[in-house]
């Protein structure tokens, strides 16, 4: 009797191990993802093979994309880790990313003092760097002096008077070493004709 209920129990372990074998290959394959590295401050282009219906970006805080037809570019936005998966128009993967971002510069130096971490790099001199987690002193003042050199950039040049520029009826005033343009409506825009 326990030799019959043996080989029934055995019999009946054989056909549902083969029947849990059968559903374990015929399920679809399910693939990883594909792991990327974005170095801060560096974008990178991914070319799938058709264009994407749709993108979703886990955490775009971490990492964004922009799309071109086929070619998708990852944007780090700060350290971290999200996911982005493309989709095309009946909802099956193009792709599927795992992006880490991370700071990579063999150049930069970390300066720790009681006010807070300053990033520098140092590839000949060191110059200031922007990284996220520096104190906000020095942060803010890499911004400011940014942010004066690209008005200057746009703007008239080192000693030059201030001019201005029509653009139909309001025009733009810039300035040497201002942060924004200032905007100025023009009362008359019509030159007068001395005859």
């Amino acid at each position: 009797m326990l030799s019959l209920l043996r080989h029934v129990f055995l019999r009946i372990l054989s056909f549902v191990s083969l029947g849990m074998a059968a559903l374990i290959f015929a399920a679809p394959a399910v693939h990883a993802a594909q792991e990327i590295v974005l170095i801060a401050d560096q974008s990178m282009i991914v070319t799938l093979s058709e264009v994407p219906a749709t993108v979703v970006v886990g955490n775009p805080s971490v990492a964004d994309v922009t799309m071109d037809g086929q070619s998708l570019f990852f944007h780090p936005r700060a350290w971290g880790l999200t996911n982005i998966v493309a989709l095309d128009a009946k909802g099956r993967k193009l792709g599927d990313y795992l992006v880490r971002v991370v700071f990579e510069d063999r150049y930069s130096v970390s300066m720790y003092t009681p006010d807070g971490r300053k990033t520098y790099t140092c590839r000949r001199d060191c110059e200031r760097a922007l990284r996220i987690g520096d104190s906000a002193e020095f942060f803010s003042g890499y911004v400011g002096q940014a942010l004066q050199k690209n008005s200057v950039a746009l703007g008239p040049g080192i000693g030059e008077d201030t001019s201005a520029q029509q653009i139909g009826p309001r025009s733009v005033v810039t300035q040497p070493m201002m942060v924004s343009p200032t905007v100025t409506t023009i009362t008359n825009t019509t030159p007068a004709i001395s005859q």
